[in-house]
């Protein structure tokens, strides 16, 4: 993605957006937003030499200030998501180490979750129904903060708005289960005329919103095939996700 200055008002810029505290007493560090391991290891690449400035300019990813403890407090659940999704893309907790190689490296370095997964019974959530014969049953609650912390993080990152509440409303499920009507709906996003409210002033968005290579139906593609996200703020913020072209997500926030 290019990056894009931002010139929001620094009193927005005070509070860490996950848990409240004041960013000047506590530690902090930059969190990537979405979570760094969902993308491909060559752009995670490109990404850390354009933050030392050596990479091109569409190489940054989007990284928001958070308090230390939040930034670590996230990392077993995006380990989690990340098997789960490796495990149903491969079709197995145990895949063939030729033809899937990289999912196949992440699972056997986390048998600590093969084994959680094996151990979750049916029916808590067909998250990945009708996938037959491998279906996974993961735990919702991991996978939902994940969602939401990203979906916070792009928020900040791209409108300016601090979401400190818990969201009103996280849905996520496989695209493949969506019928025609509620793809077309999901898929829907951004706007097509004058728009009712406008972003802060000096965030990203106002900048992306003239910038039409960026905002392709609405959507940001941080890396094609892996990550993509769309943010409408007109009436609640709605920040949408679609993970690597399988997983579909939605957050909101009610005014």
């Amino acid at each position: 993605m290019r990056e894009h200055e931002d010139f929001r008002d620094d009193r927005l810029k005070t509070w860490c957006i996950h848990c409240g505290a004041a960013i000047a007493d506590i530690e902090s560090n930059r969190d990537h937003v979405p979570t760094k391991s969902l993308l491909t290891k060559a752009l995670r690449e490109r990404g850390a030499n354009y933050d030392k400035g050596a990479g091109g300019v569409m190489d940054y990813l989007p990284q928001v200030v958070v308090c230390r403890r939040c930034n670590s407090g996230f990392s077993s659940d995006e380990n989690y998501l990340l098997c789960v999704l490796h495990a149903v893309m491969a079709g197995s907790l145990y895949p063939d180490p030729q033809s899937h190689p990289e999912a196949a490296a992440i699972l056997r370095s986390n048998r600590n979750v093969v084994r959680a997964l094996k151990r979750r019974p049916d029916g808590q959530l067909l998250l990945f129904e009708n996938v037959a014969p491998f279906t996974l049953y993961p735990d919702p609650e991991r996978v939902s903060r994940v969602v939401v912390k990203n979906a916070r993080g792009h928020a900040y990152h791209e409108i300016g708005e601090p979401l400190l509440e818990a969201p009103d409303h996280v849905a996520f499920v496989p695209l493949e289960q969506l019928s025609p009507e509620q793809r077309d709906t999901f898929e829907a996003a951004g706007s097509d005329g004058e728009l009712a409210v406008w972003p802060e002033v000096g965030s990203r968005m106002t900048v992306q919103l003239f910038d039409e290579q960026a905002m392709v139906g609405g959507w940001l593609t941080v890396e094609p095939g892996r990550y993509r996200y769309s943010i409408d703020w007109s009436d609640a913020v709605i920040v949408k996700t679609v993970i690597w072209e399988y997983l579909a997500t939605e957050t909101r926030w009610d005014h």
